[in-house]
Order: structure tokens, then C-alpha cells, then sequence
């Protein structure tokens, strides 16, 4: 059950930067004829043409799905390309996305404190980078700003104006009446945007990025807008984003607790979350399980970029679909015995 962590400031700049279609791109650039053609990387099991891992974008307009298998692949969209991932001693070699998520991490930690949390997502705390430049180069006063950043999707900021959305996020980056709090994100903007184009021009791999004062939100805001964008959340947008987002969707919320918040306690929303005090949650769910939920509805997070480059465990499974199916132990049994002879 997840635990409440006290927040340990509001003024934080935390960066989720999340890469695009990551497997497929590390392929691409291996094989740089698949540039722009519909892809898919599949599992070594090979199976009804394997089990897609990664789809690009070109294929999704197509309909090619992650859950499809090759051949369902193909007869969606006959011209996507599949590519294998590497196999090692009967199991897949991801090592080479591994070693590409960490040029990616290197190009990161320049700015700020990295956590790797997989091999294509990384938290980025970039607190004293910001201050640091609010201090020497505020963005208030800046007379350019750089093209990348100004593609920001910043929420809660109106266009319906009719005004061009690229000079409201300039306006919003300039305001000299901002709080402490929003031009630390502006400065955010400015950092996020260039560590992202710095990775492209170094990698060749394009990312995205949630900007927000904690990592739960940025984590949100990363998916929001993909590929080769970054989402931003203010402060005062907290409760817009929270209050009509699926229950499901929040992290720890997926399983069991997301069930039974959505049949015991009729919460479909995090937003609906906010209709009970935080003692009735902790007396359903404990003190600490109550307290999170409490506060995740209110945005709030203490969790802390932990500075972790590697990652703390290795996991290792391998599936037998279809004719592979080991169906009974004697089965099992021969094939451990071949694993362990391999050794």
C-alpha cells in the first residue's frame, strides 16, 4: 500500500522526461532506412510473429496496437517493418536500450539529480538549476527565448482569445508579477527545452517532458502531449488536472486500491476524492495509505528524486504462448534442466 511522505517544498522543479517509442528508436537509429516508415519492435518469442513491445507513431495511424502480436501487425498494416529485439542465451538482450537510455541520462544529469525509473523514463530535479537562473539570468528579462520552449503546453493558460498560442507562452514566461513559485517553472521551461534538444542532437533520440513542482505531476503531464513536447503545471492548474482524472490513471491506483476506491467508495476520479476528510480515508484504507490518498488529491507529494542511476533490482521472465506452453512439471522440469546446463 503506498505511504504518505511529507512534502518538503512547493517551490521544487521536478522533470519527468519520458522518451518517444524508445526501443523504436534506438532501432531506427541502428537501421536509419526505417526512419519514418511504420515499426514495431518485437519480443524474441516468436510466437504469431511475436508480441509487439514498442509501436511508432507511423504504425498507430494505422492501428497497429501494442497488444497485437506480428501477424495481427501485419494484417492491420502490411508495410510495418519488424524488427526483433536481441536475443542472448534464449532470452531477450535489451543491454543495448540500456546502454542508449544512458547516454540519454548523461546528457540529463548535467543540469540536475537523475533517477532512472526504466530504461526510457527519467525524474529530473532541476531545483537549483532553476534558482541559479532566476538569480543570474531571469526569464522575465530575457529578450529571446528559444523556439522549443515556447512550443510548451503550459495548463491553464487560455488561448481562446484567439491570440497565437507561442507568444502566451511567452507572455507567461515574461510576467514580472509571477510567484516565486511559477517563475521557478518558467525557468524549468527553459532548462527542459534545451536538455531536450541537447539529447536529440547528441542521441539522435527525441523525448518528451512533465514540468511540475513534484514528481507525481510531472509524471502525469509527460503523456499529455507526445511525442517531442513538453507539458507544464502550474500551481493554480493542479485542480483542473486532478478533478476529471480516471482514478486508474494515478499511479499505485491500478490495482486493488483503485478497485476498491471505485466499488466501496463510489471514486471514479481523483478529483472525487476530495469529498472525504482524511480521517474517513484513513479509517478504510490505515493512517499512512489514508493520508496519501488525502493528499494526492490535493497534488500534493513529497516522494524526492533519489539520485539513482541504476536501477535497484533486475527482473527476468519469459512466457510460453501457444504450442510453447509448458502445460504440465515434468515439462517444466526439462526445461530448468536446459537452462541450468547452459550456465
Amino acid at each position: 500500500m503506498p505511504v504518505a511522505k511529507p512534502e518538503s517544498s512547493d517551490s521544487r522543479v521536478i522533470a519527468h522526461v519520458d522518451m518517444d517509442c524508445f526501443y523504436v528508436q534506438v532501432e531506427q537509429r541502428k537501421q536509419p532506412q526505417l526512419r519514418g516508415l511504420p515499426t514495431a519492435v518485437v519480443q524474441y518469442n516468436e510466437w504469431k510473429g511475436g508480441a509487439l513491445i514498442a509501436v511508432s507513431y507511423e504504425a498507430r495511424k494505422f492501428g497497429v496496437k501494442r497488444s497485437m502480436r506480428g501477424e495481427e501487425a501485419k494484417e492491420v498494416c502490411p508495410q510495418v517493418q519488424l524488427v526483433q529485439v536481441p536475443v542472448a542465451r534464449g532470452k531477450a538482450d535489451l543491454s543495448g536500450y540500456r546502454n542508449a537510455g544512458s547516454e540519454v541520462v548523461s546528457i540529463l544529469a548535467r543540469r540536475g539529480r537523475c533517477e532512472r525509473a526504466s530504461i526510457d523514463e527519467v525524474y529530473l530535479d532541476l531545483t537549483d538549476a532553476a534558482e541559479m537562473m532566476l538569480a543570474d539570468r531571469p526569464p522575465q528579462g530575457m529578450e529571446t527565448i528559444d523556439e522549443e520552449a515556447l512550443k510548451s503546453h503550459i495548463l491553464g493558460l487560455n488561448n481562446e482569445d484567439g491570440s497565437e498560442v507561442k507568444e502566451n507562452v511567452r507572455k507567461w514566461i515574461h510576467r514580472h508579477n509571477a510567484d516565486h513559485r511559477d517563475k521557478l517553472l518558467a525557468c524549468g521551461i527553459l532548462i527542459v527545452a534545451e536538455l531536450r534538444m541537447q539529447v536529440l542532437k547528441e542521441t539522435e533520440f527525441t523525448c518528451s517532458a512533465g514540468i511540475a513542482h513534484n514528481k507525481m505531476l510531472a509524471k502525469l503531464a509527460s503523456s499529455m502531449n507526445k511525442p517531442a513536447q513538453q507539458t507544464v503545471v502550474p500551481f493554480s492548474s493542479v485542480k483542473g488536472l486532478l478533478d476529471t482524472l480516471p482514478i486508474r490513471k494515478m499511479k499505485q491506483l491500478g490495482g486493488k486500491l483503485g478497485i476498491s476506491l471505485q466499488m466501496d467508495m463510489g471514486v471514479n476520479t481523483v478529483g472525487d476524492l476530495l469529498q472525504f476528510p482524511e480521517e474517513k480515508l484513513q479509517e478504510r484504507y490505515g493512517i499512512n495509505t489514508g493520508t496519501w490518498l488525502w493528499n494526492i488529491a490535493r497534488g500534493i507529494s513529497g516522494e524526492e528524486v533519489e539520485g539513482r542511476l541504476l536501477p535497484k533490482s533486475h527482473g527476468s521472465g519469459k512466457t510460453f504462448p501457444g504450442p510453447r506452453a509448458l502445460k504440465t512439471v515434468p515439462a517444466v522440469r526439462v526445461f530448468l534442466n536446459k537452462k541450468c546446463s547452459m550456465i
